[in-house]
């Protein structure tokens, strides 16, 4: 983890046995043991979930250690974004707010404890991407509170593209520069520019589907899906740690790129299947906001995506020896460097000819 700090099983149980306004506010007695186990952590939160002994009633601890760069207190940010949400029943509640950096470096909050399955895509059971397809849905349809604090990029596509050409450029100024790899990057940023240069005029309408507020990382370990049965509900959209106000596109798009998927599975979208998930969500959408303009979005957003995921590669190169970067890690940029996989985005996503 690159935080700043560690949080362990101990220090979360210190954390909830002296708080006793979180007991307060989630109505637990000032006696009562509260045990934390470990959920998983990120680069920005570590998570613990803990009961109330008398009522059975699980909650989720997340502990931040790192902020996000475009604010300075990552807890509050979260919370606010789960509260502008709520409406969506489909994300956590957002139940208490420590911002107070007392007892803990970065503050935390305490969330609803979600159930279901993590979304798999080595593993897909009938209907998986249809639950998919409807909580994004859900959550996009969701109005965007009057004067929300959550960050609004004027030019989403310019911010990532400008954080793109970061990452290139330690890359192309280390010793660890392959002008094979060169080659394939300069002609995808070649290939991105006229989405960029393309002229910006969003529909600020109440149907547009402009700005929402999204997610940004649709990874599927941030689904958790329901079980399967007549009337079954989603299920939720967890880890709301980078969400903006944004493009449904960009959403999409991420979900969807065959870039995402293969990180942490042999799962790639084609064209075909990509399409249909569009469509599936489209049709959750269920006209509760409009779709102009989302398909040539949803196309840059593609490209965006995977230039992000390979000139994140490149700066890996730069960081192997350094020990920043996991074995894991190294073997799919192995993979996402290849010729092979390069002239799939090529083809698939860039729309070059190989």
């Amino acid at each position: 983890m690159s935080a700043g700090i560690a949080v362990t099983t101990q220090q979360a149980a210190r954390y909830l046995a002296r708080n006793k306004e979180l007991r307060q506010a989630l109505g637990i007695a000032d006696d009562a043991e509260l045990v934390p186990h470990p959920l998983g952590r990120g680069e920005h939160n570590v998570n613990h979930v803990f009961a109330d002994p008398a009522t059975g009633r699980r909650y989720v601890l997340r502990v931040n250690v790192l902020s996000q760069p475009f604010h300075e207190n990552q807890v509050a940010y979260e919370f606010a974004a789960l509260n502008a949400l709520a409406p969506s029943e489909r994300v956590p509640q957002a139940l208490y707010l420590d911002d107070s950096h007392e007892l803990l470096p970065f503050g935390a909050l305490v969330i609803s404890f979600c159930p279901g399955r993590e979304l798999d895509f080595d593993h897909l059971r009938p209907g998986d991407l249809e639950s998919a397809a409807q909580l994004l849905a859900d959550v996009h349809a969701t109005p965007v509170p009057v004067g929300t604090p959550l960050f609004k990029p004027e030019n989403p596509l310019l911010t990532l593209y400008r954080e793109c050409l970061q990452r290139f450029e330690v890359y192309r100024a280390s010793r660890f520069e392959d002008p094979r790899i060169t080659d394939w990057v300069e002609r995808f940023l070649s290939a991105v520019q006229s989405p960029i240069e393309a002229s910006y005029k969003p529909d600020t309408s109440e149907k547009s589907p402009s700005f929402r507020i999204i997610n940004t990382e649709t990874l599927p370990s941030h689904f958790l899906l329901g079980d399967v049965g007549a009337g079954r509900l989603p299920g939720f959209m967890v880890d709301w740690e980078r969400p903006i106000v944004g493009e449904v596109a960009q959403d999409l798009a991420y979900f969807t790129a065959p870039t995402t998927s293969y990180w942490d599975s042999g799962y790639r979208f084609d064209q075909r299947q990509a399409q249909e998930f569009v469509e599936r969500y489209w049709q959750a959408v269920d006209g509760r906001f409009d779709r102009t303009g989302f398909d040539q979005r949803y196309k840059a957003y593609r490209m965006m995506t995977a230039l992000r995921s390979t000139t994140w590669c490149c700066r890996a190169l730069t960081q192997v020896e350094s020990g920043k970067v996991t074995e894991k890690a190294q073997r799919k940029m192995a993979d996402y460097l290849s010729d092979e996989f390069l002239e799939l985005l090529a083809r698939e996503v860039f729309g070059l000819c190989g």
